[in-house]
């Protein structure tokens, strides 16, 4: 067997195959190790976003349709109070004597006036205040687990602020005396439920994009 046939049959294939082994082996683990990666960067995206959604933004918003849906005010006869200081005392005996108070219903920011016994406000006083006891909850507890843009994050602290100031002078009871906006703060949950909205839906969309391509796509 001449040397060149040795180098060709013999050698070559012996030096060759184990460096072949090695590239491959390399290759292989650097694939796995992508696939692992690609895999746990996937599965962090998906458990972040169905976090939030199911945690914060779904929850919020629906309380949020909720309030607005059953949002009504008293009206008041002036900026500061419900009843003015120069009211004569025949005018709140009359009042407090009277069982049907006039109340506004707040509809796709239309207002209809309408006449409803104390007992019924008591109720929907009741039910309304539930909704906005729930809703700061949801908030206080889990808005550190969402990114909020900045236009958000600012009706986010005025909503608070409202629902604050709200539980204090007791807005939507018949005992109300002052007009809330007299404390620098008013309803801006309209505002807010929109933004909420846009929110659930860009990260719904991104949430189902993912399970739709997959980790590996």
């Amino acid at each position: 067997m001449e040397i060149s046939d040795i180098w060709t049959t013999i050698i070559i294939p012996l030096l060759i195959g184990p460096l072949f082994i090695y590239l491959k082996s390399v290759y292989d683990n650097y694939t796995q190790n992508k696939r692992e990666h690609n895999l746990l960067v996937y599965n962090t995206k998906i458990d972040y976003l169905s976090s939030i959604l199911t945690n914060f933004y779904w929850p919020l918003y629906l309380k949020l349709l909720c309030i607005h849906q059953l949002n009504y005010n008293i009206p008041i006869k002036n900026d500061y109070e419900y009843k003015s200081d120069d009211s004569s005392e025949g005018e709140d005996s009359e009042l407090e004597n009277n069982d049907n108070i006039t109340i506004n219903i707040i509809n796709k920011n239309k207002s209809t006036s309408i006449i409803l016994d104390t007992e019924t406000i008591h109720l929907m006083e009741q039910n309304i205040n539930q909704l906005f006891k729930e809703t700061i909850e949801i908030i206080e507890n889990n808005i550190y687990k969402v990114i909020l843009s900045k236009s958000l994050n600012k009706h986010i602290v005025e909503f608070i602020k409202f629902c604050k100031i709200r539980h204090i002078i007791h807005e939507g009871s018949i005992e109300k005396k002052y007009n809330i906006e007299y404390f620098g703060t008013k309803d801006n949950t309209s505002k807010l439920l929109k933004l909420i909205e846009f929110e659930l839906n860009k990260y719904k969309e991104q949430y189902n994009t993912l399970l739709e391509t997959g980790p590996f796509n």
